[in-house]
């Protein structure tokens, strides 16, 4: 993800918003917490998880489909 999509997702995604990250085969789907300076926060049934920006993709999709990463 370049510079420019982080801070567009981070100053751009409501608190809550579902996101849907792939990783590995899996995929893990979680609300956005916010943003840490460099890293992604998402909270997926109670817990949160931190993606770094260099390791995720940016994609946006339409309604009714949440953003993804990868």
């Amino acid at each position: 993800m370049t510079e420019k999509e982080f801070q567009k997702l981070c100053t751009g995604t409501p608190s809550g918003t579902t996101l849907l990250f792939h990783y590995k085969g899996s995929v893990i789907r979680g609300r956005f917490v916010g943003c840490a300076e460099d890293e992604i926060v998402i909270e997926d049934n109670g817990r949160h998880h931190v993606w770094p920006r260099e390791l995720c993709d940016y994609e946006e999709s339409s309604f009714p489909f949440p953003p993804s990463y990868s």
